[in-house]
């Protein structure tokens, strides 16, 4: 087997997808994530390893494969905006607990 830069890189970004799908997988049975969150990993996973199989396995089909590899890009930048969406939510809900409730304003 080459192991020239684009197996390289396949091989990254296949192993990035598979981890994200893995813990969507583990983590949605111990419920630590809600349901945006799993989707995020969902959809970055499988974007990921969709990329992943276009580079390396269509590469040579032409714009079949780009399409392909795009379509992966696509949703995995879907994925992670949604996690970071997610994460921007629970970072302002955190802080707002954190503030304690509304004051009244200062009579002068």
């Amino acid at each position: 087997m080459d192991f020239d830069r684009d197996t390289l890189a396949s091989a990254v970004v296949g192993t990035g997808g598979a981890w994200l799908l893995g813990s969507a997988l583990y983590y949605s049975r111990s419920r630590r994530f809600n349901r945006v969150q799993l989707k995020g990993l969902l959809y970055a996973g499988g974007g990921f390893l969709l990329s992943a199989v276009a580079a390396r396995w269509l590469q040579h089909t032409g714009a079949r494969g780009v399409a392909i590899s795009l379509m992966g890009t696509i949703c995995a930048m879907r994925g992670m905006y949604l996690l970071v969406r997610e994460r921007a939510a629970l970072a302002r809900y955190r802080q707002d607990r954190a503030a304690g409730p509304p004051q009244p304003p200062a009579a002068e």
